[in-house]
């Protein structure tokens, strides 16, 4: 059976201590037009416990594909800080930096294009085990690498293929298995299953779902199928505009919105039940997403919110609590 290397955090008081940690998060693009700021992420504190499932949702453009680039370290941060078993990332030198994010791996949403496609199957799964923790022979790095294919559920016989010769869901399994080799404490999704069958996505989350229970992992969810992130999400954090406006437990989001921007997500998913769909209300916003070289004062959301008053322009609601546990809600005016 495939055994964690120090995957499972500390725990303290029986709580499950966090394995990343980001405290007001900011990264910005220069504009096309000289001074103009593209704000992707605004100011995003978050952690993680070890073990545990947080999803981010949002809809397109809302910062939450630039947002994990910053945690897995492929984007450098304009402001604030990031912190991997309580170690700051940034406040090392480089061999530090690239031991603390070693501990943290991306499984991104397109499989194919993230796999190489001149490599084997196995190739691609022992890279990691080669290029980041050089040890044990060239055996005993294949035979880890035979482990995790196991793992994930991926046959023998197909340790000689290549990408182009597998499924989408054996791709994003040979994805998920290289993001393991190196020991991870923390996995990113990235829409993982968004370009897979329905059939597919439940055996992917069904799979991450027992890796998890395995190894203690800790995944961050993202995903704009709301039902698929309640499925396997612990917490959720409800992000716009580069901000987190919403975030809890996942069954009180689901059942009890505050933000009307939550709310506004959750009537617009679909109901597999007609006369639930015939009786229920939709809440449609007006506008489109603000630019986010553009973002409005105040509460960003203000533009397409029904609830908006003048405070809403001129304050902007802050996020209070210790995430993920407390609830809390970014708004003026949460029902």
């Amino acid at each position: 059976m495939l055994s964690a290397e120090s995957i499972v955090g500390d725990t303290e008081n029986g709580v499950a201590a966090p394995v990343l940690s980001a405290d007001e998060l900011v990264k910005s693009y220069p504009g096309h037009r000289k001074g103009d700021l593209i704000q992707a992420v605004r100011g995003v504190s978050l952690s993680v416990p070890a073990g545990k499932t947080i999803g981010v949702v949002g809809e397109s453009g809302c910062g939450k594909s630039t947002l994990a680039r910053l945690l897995v370290g492929l984007e450098e941060p304009t402001s604030g800080s990031l912190s991997i078993n309580g170690q700051r990332v940034d406040c090392g030198g480089r061999r530090q930096r690239d031991a603390l994010l070693r501990r943290v791996q991306m499984v991104f949403q397109s499989p194919f294009t993230s796999l190489d496609p001149r490599m084997t199957v196995l190739q691609i799964i022992r890279e990691p085990l080669d290029v980041m923790r050089p040890r044990g022979s060239r055996a005993e790095r294949h035979r880890r690498a035979e482990e995790l294919m196991g793992a994930v559920g991926l046959p023998d016989y197909l340790a000689d293929r290549r990408p182009s010769e597998l499924s989408g869901g054996q791709q994003q399994r040979v994805g998920l298995a290289r993001a393991l080799a190196s020991g991870s404490d923390v996995v990113i999704c990235d829409e993982p299953v968004s370009a897979l069958d329905v059939s597919i996505q439940a055996q992917v989350i069904n799979l991450l779902k027992d890796l998890q229970e395995e190894l203690g992992v800790a995944y961050i969810f993202i995903a704009h199928n709301l039902s698929v992130v309640a499925t396997i999400s612990d917490y959720i954090a409800v992000m716009y505009l580069g901000r987190i406006v919403e975030y809890g437990p996942t069954n009180t989001i689901y059942d009890d919105p505050k933000h009307p921007y939550t709310k506004a997500l959750l009537s617009s998913a679909p109901v597999p039940d007609p006369d639930a769909n015939a009786q229920g209300s939709r809440i449609v916003l007006q506008g489109d997403l603000p630019s986010p070289a553009k973002v409005p004062s105040g509460c960003a959301f203000r533009t397409r919110c029904w609830k908006a008053q003048d405070i809403c322009a001129s304050d902007d609601p802050a996020l209070e609590g210790s995430f993920p546990e407390t609830r809390s809600v970014a708004c003026h005016f949460p029902e």
